[in-house]
């Protein structure tokens, strides 16, 4: 009896370290079941499989409206290739909103490419708040000054209840954001070597112009051109004649994007707030 009661209470030291590690995990289980898909509303599909860029669980929209901003989408979409993602939910559960709009997102596979370019927009009805992440290329085209600006615009709509001006609205900015983005590329390889070759080209013809001016110089054979008994210096004297500050101000860029990274590993810009 004695050496079982020995050898029991030896197993039951053995196996504290486990229990004690088994309980010290299970602390973990919620913050690990946030990194995936469970918890979140399902996405919509097209009638052609694809994803719908219009996800109305909270119904602030009509039909009608939903199809309307989707063919808007579906445009500007196919032009710039960046997606625009429209989601309203009742709640957003465990998740803040920036987690939400971003596993939303990732793990349902949105975007364009291989960076998966887009911006979602997330409405979240219970505390009222609202999200925008960006993914991609869109980190860039939506700085943090552009997405305050857009929600300057569209906030009045939200906090009238007017969610389809506000959706409407929104989309318009998205598109001048990407139309921008997209004129501005001045230079893109293409455009580069043609802006090169024409800076070549007027810097030989300026070349070409001196030194034709300058074949019509030539040397003196005598001395009969310079003035009599040469040049004699009698004084000289230094003058301080005027004194030329220029200033130039530097300007600070406080252009760009922050960004975070989602639970799927991929990284987002993004702002967010109440209406």
């Amino acid at each position: 009896m004695k050496y079982i009661r020995k050898h029991k209470k030896k197993y039951i030291m053995q196996a504290l370290p486990v229990l004690l590690a088994a309980m010290v995990l299970s602390l973990f289980i919620p913050a690990v079941a946030k990194a995936d898909a469970s918890g979140l509303v399902e996405p919509i599909y097209a009638t052609d499989g694809s994803l719908y860029p219009v996800v109305d669980y909270a119904d602030l929209l009509t039909d009608d409206e939903e199809q309307a901003l989707a063919e808007r989408i579906y445009g500007i979409q196919s032009t710039y290739e960046s997606a625009i993602v429209l989601l309203t939910v009742p709640s957003t559960d465990y998740r803040s909103p920036m987690e939400y709009a971003d596993d939303f997102y990732d793990y349902n596979g949105y975007g364009i490419g291989e960076r998966h370019n887009g911006i979602i927009f997330l409405l979240s009805m219970e505390d009222r708040s609202w999200r925008f992440e960006t993914t991609g290329t869109a980190i860039d085209v939506y700085t943090d000054s552009d997405q305050e600006y857009i929600f300057d615009e569209i906030k009045g709509y939200l906090s009238e209840n007017r969610y389809y001006e506000a959706y409407d609205k929104f989309i318009s900015l998205c598109d001048d954001e990407l139309r921008y983005d997209y004129e501005s590329g001045i230079f893109t390889p293409g455009k580069f070597f043609i802006c090169l070759a024409i800076a070549i080209v007027f810097s030989l013809l300026v070349l070409f112009f001196f030194v034709g001016q300058l074949m019509t110089v030539q040397p003196a054979k005598g001395a009969s051109n310079y003035a009599d008994g040469g040049l004699h210096l009698t004084s000289k004297h230094d003058r301080f004649v005027r004194k030329t500050l220029h200033k130039t101000k530097i300007q600070k860029d406080s252009g760009g994007s922050s960004t975070h990274t989602g639970s799927s590993g991929t990284s987002h810009g993004g702002s967010g707030g109440h209406f």
